[in-house]
């Protein structure tokens, strides 16, 4: 019976494994066939060698600015990312080592604003930004990082704090007693523990930065100036649908996600569960 039940179990993975994977294998098949082929009923499932083309590719870099849009989508990550780190960390160890009914408040407002959904974030966030000058011209990038920080920070701090509270404060009451100050005890001795907590916020604040959509598409000018997420878009028109060249766009969007989280995912998933033992 034992055996049965683990292979139903390993069939239902297998099972759940495909219909994830599916997506994924339409976009890259996609991605390197003719739009008359991409668009044909039945759909062709299985690849053909004669079908393979580099068409969209080269359409999106030749006639189109994908390499500004790879390269505002780095900034934008790589900004939001380093941002929200810096501010998670110092507010989950703030949360964790405080225990006074303020910071308690705080606490607890940060996790509400995380049920947010960004759609109510963009009319304030839009106003503050035009206000300030930051949605006129190439500085919009500057309020499209700092909307990801908003948008991903009160996740991010709680997963701080959840590790912050999983180490003892034994370890900064003796960095305090050779002559640390708080910060410094923290920075040599409690973070350096927190590496993995570090890689699963990161990996975590760096997917969020780099699939937005809703930010980019309203904060940014458009043309160069445009993440490589929301300029799939513009090849849907009301005419033609370049499926093709969108998947293209897509398939260059996800892959550094991919290539990321293949890399860090063993940290990332110690990070999420480190907290919670």
């Amino acid at each position: 019976m034992t055996h049965i039940m683990r292979a139903l179990r390993m069939l239902a993975l297998g099972l759940f494994a495909l219909i994830a994977f599916l997506p994924v294998y339409w976009m890259t098949l996609s991605a390197f066939r003719p739009n008359s082929i991409v668009m044909q009923w039945p759909p062709a499932f299985w690849p053909n060698p004669a079908d393979f083309t580099l068409e969209a590719m080269r359409d999106i870099f030749s006639n189109n600015p994908a390499g500004s849009w790879l390269l505002t989508s780095l900034i934008v990550t790589l900004g939001a990312t380093a941002l929200t780190v810096t501010v998670s960390t110092l507010a989950g160890y703030a949360l964790s080592r405080s225990r006074s009914w303020l910071t308690g408040t705080a606490g607890y407002a940060i996790l509400i604003s995380k049920m947010l959904p960004g759609t109510l974030l963009i009319v304030p966030l839009y106003i503050i930004f035009f206000r300030v000058g930051l949605l006129n011209g190439p500085q919009a990038v500057i309020a499209v990082i700092l909307a990801n920080c908003s948008f991903a920070a009160p996740f991010a701090t709680w997963m701080m704090k959840a590790y912050f509270d999983s180490i003892p404060k034994e370890i900064e009451e003796a960095a305090l007693i050779d002559g640390c100050s708080h910060f410094g005890a923290m920075i040599k001795t409690v973070l350096p523990a927190t590496a993995p907590a570090l890689a699963a916020v990161t990996i975590y604040v760096f997917i969020v930065a780099w699939n937005d959509f809703l930010f980019a598409r309203t904060f940014l000018p458009g043309g160069e100036t445009m993440t490589i997420a929301a300029a799939s878009v513009q090849f849907l028109g009301e005419v033609e649908m370049a499926w093709n060249k969108v998947m293209a766009v897509a398939l260059l969007a996800a892959a550094p996600v991919f290539v990321m989280f293949l890399i860090l995912e063993r940290h990332f998933v110690a990070g999420l569960t480190g907290g919670t033992h």
